[in-house]
């Protein structure tokens, strides 16, 4: 991590560098703090997004802001130690940072998100950008398009094995439980975890390796770069 943040341009540089550096796109991770149930930790999204998003930063030389780590989790209310922004909140944050960001140059902001529950981050960003604000706003989603991903949804096989990779001291694996509902991702969005899952998960991870994590988040940065980079090129 200190190799890749040497690279580039982050909130450990000053103001002055930062502004005679000129950077056209900024990149803003966003995780979240809820429950990740018998076996993760609750900051694993968080964790996550401040491992991912300095590469991908670093792919498209641009600067790296810190990790949101709050956001949008209703689906987890009834469950301890989960601290949820409501959608319009994280809206407006976004829209704050937005704001900040454009008063001194940036073009492109670059949203990394690494929790499932942000629904609100495309339609905001589709109301920004066709209000024509500065600077775009470019949400790209870490898990999509993963490989290999089945029914694995929270605190499942591939969240597990990606924080087995980057610490796996922080993983209780003999506390892991395999469980997944019998019903719709959708459904999510009107019952919530706690009436669907006993313990939080949704998902197999009592099957995750470190070496199925390193090759996951591999996958996701790459694939997350890449649109980001499409994004940016098709506004050159």
């Amino acid at each position: 991590m200190e190799a890749i943040l040497a690279s580039m341009l982050t909130p450990d540089n000053t103001a002055f560098e930062i502004g005679d550096a000129h950077p056209g796109t900024a990149v803003l991770g966003i995780g979240s703090v809820e429950q990740h149930s018998l076996h993760l930790p609750v900051d694993t999204d968080y964790t996550i997004a401040q491992a991912v998003t300095p590469r991908i930063a670093e792919a498209l030389d641009a600067f790296c802001l810190r990790v949101l780590p709050y956001s949008v989790c209703l689906e987890h209310r009834g469950f301890p130690a989960t601290v949820i922004l409501k959608p319009l909140t994280l809206r407006a944050v976004v829209y704050d940072i937005a704001e900040s960001l454009g008063l001194w140059g940036v073009s492109r902001l670059v949203l990394v998100n690494c929790h499932g529950g942000n629904f609100i981050l495309n339609p905001a960003a589709r109301e920004w950008n066709m209000d024509a604000k500065s600077p775009v706003i470019i949400p790209v989603e870490f898990y999509a398009g993963l490989s290999g991903m089945g029914r694995n949804l929270h605190s499942c096989e591939v969240e597990t094995s990606i924080m087995l990779h980057l610490c796996p001291d922080r993983v209780h694996m003999d506390r892991a439980r395999d469980f997944v509902p019998d019903c719709a991702r959708e459904d999510l969005t009107w019952l919530g975890f706690h009436r669907l899952t006993p313990t939080g998960v949704w998902g197999y991870p009592t099957r995750a390796t470190a070496e199925k994590g390193k090759r996951w988040m591999e996958e996701g940065v790459a694939g997350a770069a890449a649109k980001a980079r499409a994004a940016i090129d098709a506004l050159a």
